[in-house]
């Protein structure tokens, strides 16, 4: 069939939308993915498919609407620039535009530019990435606020950004629509002639598709085995993991009490695919490769009424190399947990379940107060997990429950033949610092910071930036202190990096924030800045009455290598007002850190919140590498 045996204006039709719309298109595959190539190829090809299935897209009210996915999937597996873009001569404000967009995860990403770009409704945003409307509406909100955070502007203007990184696309050559059509014509001849071979194969094999002989429900949208070596499975051969190796119900009532429901089991195929807390919303899977994997839920009463739910989620791996980075890669979702609002409480392991777990406790205030207990673990080829979401305080979370079942899931997983230890012992929690979270380890994360203010929005962190001299809001209120910047006793600081948390979008004073810096200065250099901060800050009443400032101390360690100092400052100033903030200093080893928070009316800080604050902020300063030289 070629371009003739259509009616004789859809080719007019056709010809019209491939001119009005693709370079509204090119300009979201760009900011898609920055590069500037593949987004060019993929809205070429999405126009071939469309002449392709013209009959059914141009009855569409909006045929853009069918365009434009494929383009995006296009632009999205063929995008391979790192970074992100590699167009020579972008300006600045370009540079920029792409580097928060690339920033943002990739939900995130495409909400933005949806909504920006494409002009959708939130419903059909919704749609297109495969969220629910009220979580979609959070990745948009997220991805708003840290775009405008990243680029330095108002919220307001960031369509602004996204009309000029359209001067970069504008010149753009395309091939003639003709060309188009025939290749879209070709396609569709082609398409006729494998369609009845791809019937027959079906067939034939139509009765080895739903299950092999050992149980495993094959999964169509990961990759076939490759050849390995180094105890690695066979190319063609799957990793075993039957339903049966899943936790029964009888076993979470006896070890959680009370009465559970067992609900469906599924591969997890369907939906959005986000089943843990934490868990990203463009990651369906903790291996996108593996050979199968399962998902169990249960519920201490009927879906809507019930006040916990237990998910527990196993996924088999083809070689040991991927179940161990899948292993790393969950863990990593609980210990830098990105979504907004949720914060780790504790960290803690235990020795004896498997090949290696872990055990989180995370809180959450919005929409309602949420804790969720998960414990991670991994045995041989397959990892497992097992979470607990409630409604009780953190410190009332059955935390010694869900380490039980983590064994139990352990010990049934062991059995089969790729996997590896078991679970020998009772779950005995050791506590644990928290693992490495966010692009600089050694500086706080919004995973770690304690709720302040309205739950409803939640702390947005600045990138790390390297401390150019400047100092702290202190300085302007009243108290002199040394700078993590520069030179100190003769020594340059190095590493000294800083961050910035906010509350973006809020009607909370400019002031208000929480700030770390963090640099390395020779061991012995590092313990005298300690004792010349506390010294600068306790006298600080005394040295200038005039300033108005009264200090407290809120709390302190010293046990050598590993210290802090915790105070609460306030200063009168002019007009009979006052500005309350928290500061605190740390030491480990050869790494030191200050902590500044200025609060505001309606976002204070408690005292046991602040220290709290330090005590995390103290537990991820080793990461930071030893002074060099």
């Amino acid at each position: 069939m070629d371009d003739t045996a259509l009616p004789p204006d859809h080719p007019a039709e056709f010809d019209a939308f491939y001119k009005a719309a693709r370079d509204r298109l090119l300009l979201q595959s760009y900011a898609l993915t920055g590069d500037l190539g593949a987004a060019r190829s993929a809205v070429r090809d999405a126009y071939v498919v469309a002449w392709h299935h013209w009959r059914k897209v141009s009855r569409l009210d909006d045929p853009e609407s069918s365009v434009r996915p494929q383009a995006w999937r296009n632009a999205l597996r063929r995008a391979t620039v790192r970074p992100w873009h590699k167009e020579k001569g972008l300006d600045p404000d370009n540079r920029a535009t792409l580097e928060a967009l690339a920033a943002l995860t990739g939900p995130q990403r495409r909400a933005l530019l949806l909504t920006q770009l494409a002009a959708v409704s939130m419903e059909e945003m919704a749609r297109e990435i495969g969220l629910p409307a009220d979580l979609a509406e959070r990745e948009l909100q997220t991805a708003a606020t840290q775009f405008a955070a990243q680029r330095d502007i108002p919220a307001s203007a960031i369509p602004l950004s996204f009309a000029a990184l359209a001067s970069v696309t504008r010149d753009v050559h395309w091939p003639r629509v003709t060309i188009i059509r025939r290749a879209g014509a070709a396609r569709r001849r082609m398409h006729t002639v494998v369609g009845a071979g791809v019937v027959v194969a079906a067939l034939v094999a139509s009765g080895a598709v739903v299950t092999d002989a050992r149980g495993v429900r094959p999964t169509l949208d990961r990759e076939q085995p490759r050849s390995h070596s180094g105890g690695a499975t066979l190319p063609g051969v799957e990793v075993a993991l039957p339903d049966t190796s899943l936790l029964p119900a009888g076993l979470v009532q006896d070890t959680l009490s009370t009465d559970w429901r067992q609900g469906p089991t599924t591969d997890n195929s369907t939906g959005n695919g986000v089943v843990l807390p934490c868990q990203p919303t463009d990651s369906r899977y903790v291996d996108p490769h593996g050979s199968a994997a399962w998902v169990r839920v249960f519920r201490n009463g009927p879906v809507g009424e019930a006040s916990r739910r237990l998910t527990e989620v196993a996924e088999a791996s083809r070689t040991h190399g991927r179940a161990e980075k899948s292993y790393q890669r969950l863990r990593d979702w609980m210990a830098d947990c990105r979504t907004p609002g949720v914060r780790l409480e504790s960290t803690a392991a235990s020795a004896h379940v498997g090949d290696a777990s872990a055990v989180f406790v995370l809180y959450d205030e919005h929409p309602a107060p949420t804790t969720y207990v998960v414990g991670v673990a991994r045995t041989g080829f397959f990892t497992t997990s097992v979470a607990l979401q409630t409604d009780v305080d953190p410190g009332l979370a059955d935390r010694s429950g869900v380490a039980k079942l983590l064994g139990a899931a352990v010990d049934r997983l062991c059995t089969l033949p790729d996997a590896g230890k078991c679970a020998d012992q009772p779950a005995t929690l050791a506590e644990l610092p928290p693992y490495p979270a966010g692009q600089v380890p050694a500086l706080l994360s919004p995973v770690d910071l304690p709720f302040v203010g309205d739950p409803a929005q939640p702390w947005m962190g600045t990138p790390p930036h390297e401390i150019t001299g400047a100092r702290t809001d202190m300085d302007v209120l009243g108290c002199v202190h040394p700078a993590l910047a520069g030179e100190y006793a003769g020594a340059r600081f190095k590493l000294d990096l800083a961050r910035t948390f906010l509350k973006v979008d809020s009607d909370l004073p400019d002031e208000f924030g929480l700030t770390q810096a963090v640099a390395s200065l020779p061991e012995k250099d590092a313990a005298k800045l300690l004792a010349d901060y506390r010294h600068a800050i306790t006298t600080c009443p005394d040295r200038d009455a005039s300033a108005g400032t009264d200090v407290r101390v809120l709390g302190k360690t010293d046990d050598g290598r590993s210290s802090y100092t915790a105070w609460h400052l306030s200063t009168r100033l002019p007009g009979e007002r006052t500005v309350e903030y928290s500061v605190a200093f740390l030491r480990s080893g050869s790494s030191v850190s200050q902590l500044v928070f200025v609060s505001a009316p309606g976002a204070r800080m408690t005292d046991d919140q602040f220290v709290a604050l330090t005590e995390r902020a103290l537990q991820r300063l080793p990461q930071l590498p030893p002074y060099p030289g």
